[in-house]
């Protein structure tokens, strides 16, 4: 009896990219004619995926911890950093061993640059945005490397067929992954976090110093919209924002949170799982994906333009901050906030579209149709 094709899920870029892959993981499990396995940079990483297996119905997928000799494991430490180069080259005969290799980052395409062979590799990118880089910098030319490229959505596909990426036969659109894995676990309902009829802000500052208003304005936002005292505050940064930052650091921004009117989160499950996304009425940002996971249900949005540029060097942000008031210096920031929900009526319509656009129907089921596609590009 022949061997199931196997498949190898390279789970490397954090813990907020897993929904956007484990629901896939999930599905492909339960199917008797193929074979899977998870590979992460550590034990944390290693036990949360276990644990959003678990929910999805899949708690028995193995998951492997890309170790680094003890040597290279205690520089690690030493720098706070997660050596996924290295992780990449020292793993990379079993990672190529596999049949076919999902990623939801592009480092991962290390593999294909190596000596020797390297099976087919299918990329589902985490979140909305395609071939941009997260940096606000333009585009990811490794893209192109892969073998086939799982969309959410019919603006990412037009935007990498327009970048002369990959072929249309190498694209294939799904439809959102982390929306169907939070669909299956009931979670996608909006559910207030404050009780006292305050309208909330989600403020959601991206990590990149260049355009996330974080390093220059984070707190001095933050006391603004409070000494309002018109709103509710959420604030959810980008979970890399806090990315190897000493534990006192989180503690001390996560201490200003009270019982009544504000709420910092430094990087918690909840800023992954669309809590706060869901949670808010009006959303404040620069441009992190999370936007098109806010818009699942269109909202008042004010958007800060840091640079004041308009966005002009990035693939995506130009239509971003259509979608609601762009405001490009910090005193306008809370008036912005008070006419966004009478401003809304400007914008609400083309949220609608960018949103379809971005990733179609949220209710259909995304992780089935990427587990279809990835069967197919095995059986060639």
């Amino acid at each position: 009896m022949a061997k199931a094709p196997h498949i190898a899920f390279s789970f490397i870029g954090g813990q907020h990219q897993f929904l956007h892959g484990a629901p896939v993981l999930a599905v492909l499990s339960r199917r008797a004619d193929v074979t899977v396995e998870a590979f992460v940079l550590d034990a944390d990483d290693a036990e949360a995926l276990r644990g959003l297996l678990a929910r999805l119905g899949a708690d028995a997928v193995p998951i492997t911890v890309m170790a680094l000799p003890a040597p290279l494991e205690a520089l690690a430490h030493w720098r706070q950093s997660s050596l996924k180069l290295p992780r990449l080259v020292w793993w990379n005969r079993r990672i190529r061993s596999a049949d076919l290799i999902v990623t939801l980052e592009r480092t991962s395409t290390l593999l294909k640059r190596l000596p020797g062979h390297c099976p087919p590799m299918a990329h589902i990118p985490h979140g909305v945005g395609g071939p941009r880089r997260a940096s606000g910098t333009g585009v990811d030319t490794r893209f192109a490397l892969f073998d086939k490229a799982l969309l959410a959505g019919e603006a990412d596909r037009d935007t990498t067929l327009a970048l002369g990426l990959l072929p249309p036969e190498r694209i294939a659109v799904v439809g959102q992954v982390k929306l169907s894995g939070l669909n299956r676990m009931g979670l996608l309902e909006r559910k207030p976090l404050f009780t006292n009829g305050r309208p909330t802000v989600l403020y959601n500052p991206h990590f990149h110093p260049r355009r996330g208003s974080w390093q220059q304005f984070g707190r001095e936002i933050i006391d603004r919209v409070m000494a309002d005292g018109h709103f509710n505050l959420i604030v959810a940064p980008h979970v890399r924002l806090f990315e190897g930052q000493p534990e006192e650091e989180r503690v001390r921004w996560n201490a200003l949170s009270d019982d009544d009117r504000l709420l910092v989160d430094t990087g918690s499950e909840r800023c992954i799982d669309m809590t706060y996304t869901l949670a808010a009425d009006i959303y404040l940002g620069e441009h992190s994906s999370q936007i098109y996971e806010y818009l699942l249900f269109p909202r008042p949005c004010v958007f800060f333009d840091t640079v004041g540029d308009g966005g002009v060097d990035d693939t995506i942000l130009p239509t971003i901050w259509t979608m609601g008031e762009t405001v490009q210096s910090v005193d306008e920031i809370v008036p912005a906030l008070r006419r966004a929900e009478q401003r809304h009526a400007e914008f609400v319509q083309l949220q609608r579209e960018v949103t379809r656009r971005a990733f179609g129907n949220p209710q259909d089921d995304a992780a089935e149709r990427a587990a279809s596609e990835l069967l197919a590009m095995l059986k060639g």
